[in-house]
């Protein structure tokens, strides 16, 4: 019997709870691979108000922030880092930057998450610098797919 496709919904707290999932499980032919909606920054500075850049941090806070939220996700759905095998980052330009997007700052948070000696696996990658994103103060935001043997 073939296995069936898994959705796994956002949180209940969230406001795009019946508009897109967090996650996706779809087993192709012994292999199960894990999609996983965009991922953004969370607050780290809640006296800014959330609409600033400074209340999610620079593009290495970001970046790190969202690794660690993907990492969670993972492990939440039975995978880990090193089952990643593809990541998509859209990068918005940084005011302090000139309007350019901090790639150097995206590489070292990234870094810390692959090819490392506990994460050695690394993932294909797609780096985009994009217009904007959603909220005005996110630098970053990350689309990742994992996929290991069912």
């Amino acid at each position: 019997m073939a296995k069936e496709i898994e959705r796994y919904a956002l949180h209940e707290s969230s406001p795009y709870r019946t508009q897109f999932l967090e996650s996706v499980r779809v087993p192709v032919d012994g292999t199960e691979f894990l999609m996983l909606s965009g991922l953004t920054p969370p607050v780290v500075d809640r006296s800014v108000p959330d609409d600033r850049v400074e209340a999610y941090g620079d593009t290495e806070t970001q970046t790190r922030n969202i690794l660690e939220a993907l990492k969670a996700t993972l492990e939440r759905r039975g995978y880990g880092l090193n089952d990643v095998v593809k990541i998509q980052a859209f990068l918005v330009g940084d005011a302090r930057m000139d309007g350019r997007a901090d790639f150097q700052g995206f590489s070292r948070a990234y870094a810390e998450a692959f090819g490392t000696t506990e994460t050695p696996n690394i993932p294909v990658r797609t780096r985009v610098q994009v217009a904007g994103l959603v909220e005005p103060g996110w630098l970053v935001e990350i689309e990742a797919m994992a996929a290991k043997a069912g």
